[in-house]
């Protein structure tokens, strides 16, 4: 980063030491500053992007401005020269300084320890607190530009915020012959090897439906109250050729609740006597799991719902396959297997919909989340990790503020807009 230059301007001299400069300090106030500096050319360095690394180069640039007016001042005090800065000018206030040396004392041990925290903590709640310890030392650094101006009578021009730069746009550069012209414009970029020439891909993208991986994802508004609706099917086992057992999986969001379905696309002979189906399932190569699934109306599959569903749905976001058994009442059995590439989208889209996070949030994360959101001017409530009602208000609330889609889960998105990096 350039130095900043200031433009010094002699208009007399003093036979005496100006007021100003009786009682500085400049060479220890100036190692103090040097200190911060390497303190904070540490911290940027030591990040690849991100709010935290942002934060501490904004921190620089403020700190190497406080060195710079206090090396421009000192050289005036020693030389016995009263020098005008092409900046507005101000008054030393020695009651004014006082005030914010207090505020400077408080805040040295805010930052301390949010430093503290952010040493003895892990995962998103570390990567939380070390944005805020970045934050309060870049309040710091703003109330010494403060108490400089006060005690020196040191004007100071205001730094603007860096601005992201600019992203390349290389579509121009790329070759058209480059292009794949056999795959569908719907086609899924994310996955060239498989055939979406398949008249069963065309189909639903005629439906509107969008095509990730093997799925075809569709949002639409429920009918009953207008929430967002969802639905996901992911057919890579499905069979067009076959009469029947056209197996399915629907991963869904409607009127708020999130589900899973085996679609078997055969009649099974359900226990009456029992809500529940017995389903095993295998992700991968993990050890298979014996559930217990609710059964479907259409007597051709069954499923789980909500807080069940929405954390299955998480479990299976990374996954490369899906094998699923359901059993009916006289003992058949209904096997599927399912390639789970898209599922990460699919989910997401769910997620979005029915105002759950695909996050693996602990309740200390939760607190967390709690206390960003109150103190940007969203009131969640005393932070407790329980996301409540009070919680998905105070988020959609920020959400809407931000321009984001507006769920009341704590997102990727929402809380990257509160200053976490992934």
């Amino acid at each position: 980063m350039k130095r900043a230059n200031f433009i010094v301007a002699v208009v007399g001299l003093f036979m005496t030491v100006p007021a100003w400069a009786q009682d500085a300090d400049f060479p220890a106030d100036i190692a103090e500053i040097t200190q911060r500096i390497a303190d904070a050319e540490k911290v940027v360095a030591r990040y690849d992007g991100g709010v935290v690394q942002a934060l501490a180069q904004y921190r620089l640039e403020v700190l190497k401005m406080n060195r710079a007016l206090l090396e421009n001042r000192q050289l005036s005090a020693e030389a016995g020269l009263s020098p005008e800065l092409v900046v507005p000018s101000v008054a030393s206030d020695a009651a004014r300084a006082a005030e914010i040396l207090a505020d400077i004392q408080k805040q040295t041990d805010v930052v301390a320890a949010a430093e503290a925290e952010a040493r003895s903590s892990g995962g998103l709640v570390q990567a939380m607190a070390l944005t805020r310890a970045e934050t309060e030392k870049l309040a710091l650094a703003q109330l010494k530009l403060a108490w400089y101006q006060a005690q020196y009578g040191i004007a100071t021009p205001q730094l603007a915020a860096s601005q992201p730069p600019a992203v390349q746009d290389d579509s121009a550069e790329k070759d058209p012959l480059d292009t794949e012209t056999t795959a569908p414009a719907w086609a899924d970029p994310d996955y060239p090897d498989i055939d979406y020439t398949s008249g069963l891909f065309s189909g639903l993208a005629k439906e509107g439906f969008v095509i990730a991986g093997w799925y075809g994802i569709r949002e639409t508004r429920a009918e009953i109250d207008d929430s967002p609706k969802v639905l996901a099917i992911n057919f890579s086992d499905y069979d067009p050729e076959a009469f029947q057992d056209k197996r399915r999986l629907l991963l869904q969001c409607n009127e708020g609740t999130p589900s899973i379905v085996y679609d078997v696309d055969s009649f099974m002979a359900y226990n009456y006597l029992s809500d529940t189906v017995r389903v095993t399932y295998r992700i991968d190569d993990a050890d298979a799991v014996n559930a217990s699934w609710s059964k479907l109306t259409s007597n051709q599959g069954t499923g789980v719902f909500g807080s069940a569903g929405s954390a299955l749905m998480v479990d299976l976001m990374k996954s490369r396959k899906l094998f699923l058994r359901t059993y009916d009442n006289n003992g058949k059995t209904f096997d599927a297997s399912f390639d789970m590439r898209g599922t990460a989208k699919a989910v997401e889209a769910v997620a979005a919909a029915c105002g759950f996070s695909t996050l693996d949030l602990s309740k200390d994360d939760l607190k967390a989340i709690q206390a960003l959101l109150n103190n940007v001017g969203f009131d969640a409530g005393k932070p407790d990790g329980a996301w409540g009602s009070g919680s998905k208000r105070a988020m959609r609330a920020f959400q809407e503020s931000k321009g984001l889609r507006v769920t009341g889960a704590p997102d990727k998105a929402s809380l990257r807009a509160l200053g976490i990096s992934f």
